[in-house]
């Protein structure tokens, strides 16, 4: 923190900034970054937004800014697994437009960059001469509603111009505390805040896994297994077992934990459609399989052994002269059923008809005697004399 706040203390005051020293909650567990509260409500929006974080490289981050909660959510993770943030590490953020921000790292294991960002202290005086030179632009700038991108030096360039500093001044030293922090970097941050990962221990070879308890689902030292159930995971290691290594090794840097997540969850839904198949899966059930598992390798997961097993199953259920012969069977096994189904619905009608012919002709017989016996007396008036 006394180094981020001399990198902090040489930048340029028109510019606001502050340093945040990163805990558990910034890059693990809930993946949340609080800003200072009173700097938010100076400088940021007061209703939700986008702001951009722009690293030492100028490649730039969209994430979401929660203005009532003062803090970034959606897009914190991604910059953090994109730098490799850990808990100790100190960063310092500068306003250099509406919504976007110039982030400074400073790790707290790696002191050669550190040495880095101190040379911010000492800029030399081509720098120097460049800032008086623009002063006055600056100034004018500084009057208008929008603020003029500074010129900061990436800390490689810097290192390699500052090899004599090492001096502190008394007046970060006797800060020895971090400045700012804010007062909402909680880990219970709402539904707004992506939770149920969490930091690991270093990776590990599969070959080291020796049963399914010592299996665990890690990418970006971050661990995934609370994101998916204990069934698919079992599942999932059985396939890895199948080929001694994790099919999430090579997935592509960057990819959304939950996109990932639901990878796997795929992959081992479609092992067990496959597993659970006969000759009468469809053609287009296979295709869809297959396009799932194509998309899946796109991003890095290893399933070509599910795509040729996908493909033999598909060949031998369709494109050879057993298949058609199997299938030729099954449909006249088929046809059968319907056959016999019909004999017996008709079976069923014919006993149905049966009773009730029975039905009607003791009716009949039991109304016959009075039926004659009423035509007897009408032929009788209709003989009679006039």
């Amino acid at each position: 923190m006394i180094r981020a706040e001399e990198v902090q203390s040489n930048l340029e005051p028109a510019f606001p900034s502050f340093v945040k020293s990163l805990v558990r909650s910034h890059v693990a567990s809930c993946f949340w970054m609080g800003l200072p509260g009173s700097f938010c409500r100076a400088h940021l929006p007061t209703v939700d937004t986008t702001v951009i974080l722009q690293d030492e490289r100028e490649k730039e981050y969209k994430m979401k800014y929660i203005a009532y909660k003062t803090g970034l959510s959606a897009g914190w993770r991604q910059f953090c697994v994109a730098h490799q943030l850990f808990e100790g590490d100190a960063l310092v953020f500068q306003l250099i437009g509406s919504c976007t921000f110039k982030v400074y790292i400073i790790r707290a294991n790696d002191l050669t960059e550190v040495d880095g960002a101190l040379g911010l202290l000492n800029l030399d005086a081509q720098i120097k001469q460049n800032v008086a030179d623009s002063a006055e632009m600056k100034s004018a700038a500084c009057k208008s509603s929008r603020r003029k991108r500074p010129r900061s030096l990436p800390l490689s360039v810097v290192q390699k111009k500052n090899k004599r500093s090492g001096q502190l001044r008394p007046s970060v030293l006797q800060a020895g505390q971090p400045s700012e922090q804010s007062e909402n970097d909680s880990e219970e941050v709402g539904s707004e805040v992506l939770e149920g990962f969490k930091l690991s221990l270093p990776a590990v070879h599969f070959k080291d896994i020796k049963s399914f308890e010592d299996f665990n689902i890690l990418v970006d030292g971050l661990v995934l297994d609370s994101e998916l159930s204990e069934d698919i995971r079992n599942k999932y290691y059985e396939l890895c077992c199948n080929q001694n290594a994790f099919l999430h090794d090579n997935l592509i840097k960057g990819v959304n934990f939950k996109l990932i997540a639901g990878i796997i969850s795929e992959t081992v839904s479609i092992a067990d459609g496959m597993r659970a198949c006969t000759l009468t899966t469809s053609r287009e059930k296979f295709a869809t399989w297959d396009k799932a598992l194509k998309a899946s390798e796109l991003f890095g997961m290893n399933v070509g052994f599910l795509r040729t097993r996908l493909s033999r199953l598909l060949s031998l259920a369709f494109d050879s002269e057993g298949a058609t012969k199997t299938r030729r069977y099954l449909e006249a096994r088929f046809e059968r059923v319907v056959a016999a189904d019909e004999i017996k619905s008709l079976e069923a009608k014919l006993v149905e008809l049966e009773e009730a012919y029975e039905r009607y002709g003791a009716n009949a017989e039991r109304l016959k005697s009075k039926a004659e016996g009423y035509d007897l007396r009408f032929q009788e008036q209709v003989l009679a004399p006039w």
